[in-house]
């Protein structure tokens, strides 16, 4: 599926033509597998997005979102996908043509309100940010590959204070969380960013493979009266 990249930022980051609870409403139907697909676009096509549910390691516990598999260099990773965008509590309206010191202030915004909340030793841990630092079940078929939490957020954010890189990586001790974690790095990726690094770049659109949010639309399509 073909989606204008300026109408995603201006309409998700903006607020540009959305009315109270639109953003909302179509981050639930698409969110999700658009953030997945984008991760998947930034990598060149170089992961897979897998179905298999991300579930925890005991009959009890949170789940996370996809499993994205990246067979050359044999690496798993869990993924939790937040899609939390200009419309959300705190959330910041960023113009899809902000120059770099506008873009990185908010990002800078984004990420201290991220270390003094989801990422605080004084917020309830883990919780629904957090808990991709668990150890998820491994997929049978996956067994000898090396396992990696991964955050997609929607929303411009970046724990690296110098570049407006998509991607970030963080070791996991420097966030001093009460939380027994087996892995020592997370990656975080913003599809705001990335989005804007193509905008940049003289992109117009971008070709997402979007399988249930097709599949929604078909059903949607289906209610529609076209006599």
């Amino acid at each position: 599926m073909k989606l204008s990249i300026k109408e995603l930022l201006d309409f998700f980051d903006d607020k540009k033509n959305s009315q109270k609870g639109d953003a909302s409403a179509l981050m639930a139907i698409l969110g999700e597998d658009m953030n997945a697909a984008v991760y998947k676009h930034f990598r060149k096509n170089g992961v897979e997005i897998l179905d298999d549910s991300v579930l925890p390691g005991t009959n009890k516990g949170n789940r996370l979102d996809r499993w994205v598999v990246d067979k050359k260099y044999k690496k798993l990773y869990q993924c939790e996908i937040k899609n939390w965008a200009a419309t959300a509590i705190g959330g910041q309206r960023l113009n899809s043509n902000a120059d770099s010191k506008i873009v990185k202030k908010i990002v800078e915004y984004h990420w201290k309100r991220e270390l003094s909340s989801n990422f605080s030793k004084n917020h309830e841990q883990p919780n629904g940010v957090t808990k991709v630092l668990l150890s998820m079940r491994k997929l049978l078929e996956y067994q000898k590959f090396k396992v990696e939490p991964l955050l997609i957020y929607w929303m411009p954010i970046s724990s690296d204070k110098k570049d407006l890189n998509p991607l970030s990586v963080l070791p996991i001790k420097s966030l001093h969380l009460p939380i027994k974690s087996q892995f020592k790095k997370l990656h975080i990726f913003s599809v705001s960013l990335y989005l804007r690094q193509l905008l940049k770049k003289g992109r117009k659109t971008i070709d997402l493979e979007m399988p249930h949010f097709e599949h929604r639309m078909t059903i949607l399509a289906r209610f529609q009266n076209k006599k």
